[in-house]
């Protein structure tokens, strides 16, 4: 099954082939759990809403158009459910938070490590203050590599609206590094 593409595996999941649901699960979980848990805190609940994502999948199986990937339906549906929490929980201000990375550091000095850190943190600050939007796009884009038109998929805009969030991000935040 591990040589068969994703949408190979969900027409086949279309017929009820159980197994090749389960490697579309075992392929994307673990992207679904780092893509949930750097936008919200609570590692359980990001846990619970992969979990419900994948059963929506399963529930919806038959309906499955193979006109996108089966990675961009997937961040179209997770879009959704997060959305969903936020707005059951309360939580509407979708702040991504950045994650720990300072075991990336590759410098072995303090005064590095420290430069670093100020540095990524200062960039998660501007990152944030952009508008939602084109924060949206950009983290899609650079964070998660998805291509112009999947993102537009899943913001449910077109490319151009996408590729011009993005050029804006990236123009505000170089403003904001050089200081203008």
């Amino acid at each position: 099954m591990q040589e068969k593409t994703d949408n190979e595996l969900m027409g086949m999941a279309a017929g009820g082939d159980k197994d090749a649901f389960e490697t579309l699960v075992l392929r994307y979980y673990g992207e679904a759990l780092h893509y949930l848990r750097s936008r919200m805190p609570n590692k359980e609940a990001a846990q619970d809403i992969a979990q419900d994502c994948f059963a929506d999948i399963w529930a919806a199986r038959e309906r499955y158009r193979m006109d996108f990937s089966f990675r961009t339906y997937f961040y179209a549906v997770m879009k959704h459910k997060l959305t969903d929490y936020r707005r059951r929980t309360g939580r509407e201000s979708g702040g991504a938070e950045m994650p720990e990375i300072e075991e990336i550091i590759l410098e072995n000095s303090p005064e590095a490590a420290c430069l670093r850190k100020e540095r990524k943190n200062e960039m998660a600050e501007w990152i944030a203050a952009l508008p939602p939007q084109q924060k949206r796009a950009l983290l899609l884009y650079a964070a998660e590599g998805m291509s112009y038109q999947e993102i537009a998929v899943v913001m449910q805009k077109n490319v151009l609206q996408i590729k011009s969030a993005i050029h804006r991000a990236r123009t505000t935040l170089r403003k904001r590094r050089d200081g203008r």
